[in-house]
């Protein structure tokens, strides 16, 4: 890995290159329904449409992003109507009469999939609702996403949920500290309150220092998981858990989120190949995985032994927001040595502009052999790593901490 300290000026500027010249023109020229709004996400390498139905994470992702691109980069009004074209579609069409979101639509609206128990496309369209409400001042798409928030929160509660994964704290985190960088909020701190302790003191397992993806509803270890992580997910609820101590100005937490940052990216990092591998079932060498398939894509994968191999850009894009946040902090080599792996991963083997693509490579396999069937793109993590850690750099740069919000 690279052992030199990262050259933060100029990575601010590349990475402004690339979100200012590539990413965002590409979607709003190719991936944008801007007559009926929202966002097409099954599109090829070359950017031609591949279908039109509209899930909802992608709708509440985009939402976010075109949101907060509007509240930290600019203030752009076309990049606002954005924005405000898909909350209208989302208000208009997504929204069911019991109080749950259709999952998936097609591209004027009709329902092609109602609720069937995915709360994460709810998650996120409540997160793009908020941002938006802070962009345009929309008072209605504010409490949209709070009664969103308290039906997505009762639910977590429910006694029949059944076992919970870590993805709906880290959900619930990430959203309760956004509010409340901006205002006091009852849920908001109960959401924050309880994620952080779900995430930092039930899924740690002392036994293998890591995360456990899944635990039982009364939050014990349950049979089969129990040496199972899932890295990119613990690496982003733990750069999460970060934000929020910095949020709360708690040291103590912050030094052990921080740790244990460290420890996941030693043990989930490819040290031969390079990159995150997806998950680890630790002292298990010949375990049969069960096959991977991404959310809206055709992309299958099935692992054999310990180590899942399944290679994402979206792990890599935590993996750097991650290490950044504690470079920034502290300095430390390890955190520069992760920053600079995750992103030459980035660059060399999930971008594609080297084989004359516009766009990137979300999902391989370990050694990152060229996948011919891409059939999606991501609006949001890729994005969201440009805008979150070109703030970081600048907020740096003017005395301030390490905050990611």
């Amino acid at each position: 890995m690279p052992d030199e300290a990262p050259d933060l000026p100029a990575l601010a500027l590349a990475w402004r290159r690339e979100l200012e010249g590539r990413v965002l023109p590409w979607w709003e020229d190719t991936a944008i329904d801007h007559a009926l709004g929202g966002f097409f996400h099954r599109l090829s390498y070359e950017g031609a449409l591949l279908g039109e139905e509209k899930h909802l994470w992608f709708q509440g992702r985009g939402l976010w992003v075109w949101s907060f691109l509007h509240n930290h980069f600019g203030r752009d009004p076309a990049r606002l109507q954005i924005a405000r074209r898909t909350r209208d579609f989302l208000l208009a069409h997504a929204r069911q009469p019991d109080g749950w979101w259709a999952q998936v639509l097609s591209r004027e609206g009709r329902v092609l999939e109602p609720f069937a128990g995915d709360l994460y496309g709810m998650f996120f369209a409540a997160e793009g609702l908020l941002e938006y409400a802070s962009a345009a001042g929309d008072d209605q798409a504010h409490t949209v996403a709070c009664e969103a928030l308290e039906r997505l929160w009762q639910r977590l509660h429910d006694p029949n949920f059944g076992p919970r994964p870590q993805g709906v704290w880290m959900l619930s985190l990430r959203i309760a500290t956004q509010m409340l960088r901006r205002h006091s909020d009852p849920l908001a701190r109960e959401m924050a309150d309880e994620a952080l302790y779900a995430i930092v003191e039930r899924h740690f397992n002392p036994e293998i220092g890591l995360n456990n993806e899944l635990l039982a509803f009364d939050f014990s270890r349950l049979p089969g998981e129990e040496s199972k992580c899932v890295f990119g997910h613990s690496i982003e609820c733990l750069w999460m858990a970060l934000d929020e101590a910095e949020r709360r100005g708690d040291d103590r937490l912050w030094g052990l989120c921080a740790s244990r940052l460290r420890r996941h990216l030693d043990a989930g990092w490819d040290h031969i190949f390079g990159g995150l591998a997806h998950a680890v079932n630790v002292d298990h060498p010949t375990y049969e995985w069960p096959e991977e398939q991404p959310p809206g894509t055709a992309f299958r994968y099935r692992a054999l032994g310990e180590y899942n191999y399944l290679k994402s850009l979206w792990a890599v894009n935590e993996a750097i927001l991650a290490a950044l946040a504690v470079y920034l902090r502290t300095g430390e080599a390890w955190a520069a040595r992760y920053l600079a792996a995750a992103e030459q991963i980035r660059r060399q083997r999930f971008s594609l502009e080297r084989l004359g693509y516009p766009t990137y490579m979300l999902f391989t396999d370990r050694r990152f052999n060229f996948q011919p069937l891409g059939d999606r793109q991501d609006n949001y993590h890729l994005p969201r790593q440009l805008m979150l850690g070109l703030l970081m750099i600048e907020q740096r740069a003017g005395g301030g901490g390490g905050a990611v919000s």
